[in-house]
């Protein structure tokens, strides 16, 4: 779980905002982790109506090629934090489990019409899936 990976690398006394579609995979994720409160909302970060808290940073793991209108959220996101932390697959064809792949020249072009010029990859692995995962920073 992305979340408990992010609480192991915080400081303690950080505070993570978890944000999910699936209640049964919010109760998989403890209140506290590491030292790290964890704040947990049921919720589409898509809506307008789910409040995003100012942050320091966002982790966004294998979320993006879900989302038609990925400008539209990443323009959302970058209204509560300056850094954020993707993690996607590099694919630029859709398939039922990535009906909107984000490849990383994808990734960075969403960003610069977003006004984000920097996006960094970070690093590559191979995916259980197929593939390759991708993990990128925009600042």
């Amino acid at each position: 779980m992305f979340t408990m990976a992010l609480a192991c690398l915080l400081a303690p006394d950080s505070v993570i905002h978890a944000f999910d579609l699936d209640l049964r995979a919010l109760e998989l994720v403890p209140d506290h982790y590491d030292g790290v409160e964890i704040r947990k909302a049921l919720g589409d970060i898509r809506s307008s109506s789910l409040r995003l808290p100012m942050v320091d940073g966002i982790l966004m793991a294998n979320t993006l090629h879900f989302i038609e209108d990925q400008q539209m959220l990443l323009r959302r996101v970058l209204s509560v934090a300056d850094r954020i932390l993707i993690v996607e697959y590099e694919r630029s064809k859709p398939n039922r489990w990535g009906p909107y792949p984000v490849g990383f020249e994808r990734l960075r072009q969403l960003f610069a019409d977003a006004g984000v010029e920097r996006v960094e990859k970070l690093a590559t692995r191979p995916s259980v899936f197929g593939g390759t995962m991708y993990s990128a920073l925009a600042s």
